[in-house]
């Protein structure tokens, strides 16, 4: 019977981040380059417990990305995942795509990653819905500096899944795939959860929990 996959994108089914790699995408490198400390600074302040990552990702849409308007963005985010799908995914990740793909399970991107990479990554790969980071945009279709709602990340991940499926259960049997420890409890809700090239925090724990470890890029 058909089930239901799940998968987080950033260094699970790419082998890199790419909210960064995006912004410097879409920006000139003398600006990209100029900002960075401002960026960075905020990030030391996450670091600290001071403020959430949210709070960062926000800083660098208004740095960088804010009052651009959506057809732009748009274009230059289907350009960067055009790339990353050529070449920036684990080498295994579309045989284990294919495998879904052929036994009919629902798939579903589930990342803190926003919905401007989110929604072509998941129409290049053939993905059924996305569960991601929302963007805001004003009446004139330009980027807000601030997202809408919570960053999806962490617990926050679980409970838009868990939300998601609120009205109709997902088909079981749910596997959900993550290379990072924050979605450990998104791993453990699922029936099968499958760490992928896990994060030193991760591969400790994964097997005291049941998690299966594999490495999609030998």
């Amino acid at each position: 019977m058909p089930g239901t996959a799940i998968f987080d994108l950033d260094k699970t089914l790419t082998r890199q981040g790419t909210w960064s790699r995006f912004v410097r995408h879409a920006t000139k490198s003398s600006e990209f380059r100029a900002k960075l400390p401002a960026v960075g600074l905020q990030a030391a302040i996450y670091k600290l417990g001071f403020a959430n990552r949210g709070s960062v990702k926000e800083r660098a849409i208004g740095l960088y990305l804010a009052g651009r308007p959506r057809a732009e963005l748009e274009a230059l985010a289907t350009e960067f995942v055009k790339m990353d799908v050529s070449h920036g995914l684990r080498r295994k990740a579309f045989s284990v795509i294919h495998k879904h793909r052929d036994q009919g399970d629902k798939m579903i991107i589930a990342s803190a990653a926003v919905d401007l990479i989110c929604k072509p990554m998941a129409e290049a790969l053939d993905f059924d819905d996305i569960i991601c980071t929302r963007l805001s945009w004003d009446g004139e279709d330009r980027l807000l500096s601030t997202l809408d709602g919570e960053n999806c990340y962490g617990a926050e991940k679980l409970r838009r899944i868990q939300a998601y499926f609120s009205d109709t259960a997902p088909d079981k049997p749910v596997t959900f795939y993550s290379d990072h420890i924050t979605d450990l409890p998104c791993l453990l809700w699922a029936d099968r959860g499958v760490a992928v090239n896990p994060n030193p925090p991760l591969r400790r724990k994964a097997p005291e929990y049941g998690v299966e470890i594999v490495d999609w890029d030998a």
